[in-house]
């Protein structure tokens, strides 16, 4: 795993919190651009990202994470608990979709394969995604090619009517993204050659 890729606050939080006890709350694992960078070492990531398959009570999830941890700024609705403990800003969502792959088990956490992030940074993007999801599909896609990936959304969303038109148009629609700064970056590479590759990428598709 690339831990240098935390910022020390995540990586003592990682190391220190037992989320075990989270367990009769429901199965979850971390996802997101902090899983992601954890298996391919491309960039920072502080925030911690859960998935629940299933639906849970975001109240009796409170009641077990502040027995354990100070909790800061906590926000509940409907499926959805966010809070900050130790300054890391944490996110734990009913997530109804099926992983494609199995996860990787890593210091007591289940993380979700890159296949399955990538999916979702798809779906990201096509709900105007940042340039953080930019740059990590750029990584991703050393790994699938787009068309690939695009089959896969399928399978990954099952019931989920989402407009593919629309998430390929979004693949190349950088306006938003180029106002963002650059996260921080372990593998070298420039947002010009990140547009670069989704232009290329997009011209490869055989749909």
């Amino acid at each position: 795993m690339h831990l240098q890729t935390l910022p020390q606050q995540t990586a003592n939080l990682l190391n220190t919190f037992d989320f075990s006890v989270i367990n009769p709350i429901g199965n979850f694992y971390l996802s997101g651009g902090t899983a992601l960078s954890l298996q391919i070492g491309h960039r920072e990531s502080e925030d911690l990202d859960f998935f629940f398959n299933e639906d849970f009570d975001p109240n009796k999830l409170l009641e077990i994470l502040s027995q354990q941890r100070k909790l800061e700024s906590v926000g509940i609705e409907i499926g959805t608990l966010n809070t900050y403990i130790s300054g890391v800003k944490l996110q734990f969502l009913h997530y109804p979709y099926e992983l494609l792959q199995n996860g990787l088990l890593w210091n007591g956490l289940v993380l979700s394969s890159v296949l399955d992030i990538a999916c979702t940074k798809l779906q990201t993007i096509g709900m105007r995604g940042g340039k953080k999801d930019f740059i990590d599909l750029f990584f991703i896609l050393d790994q699938y090619p787009l068309d690939f990936l695009i089959h896969k959304l399928s399978e990954k969303y099952p019931q989920v009517q989402y407009s593919l038109p629309h998430i390929l148009k979004s693949l190349t629609y950088f306006e938003d993204a180029n106002e963002q700064p650059m996260p921080r970056m372990h593998k070298d590479v420039t947002w010009e050659q990140v547009q670069a590759k989704m232009i290329q990428s997009m011209r490869k598709i055989s749909m």
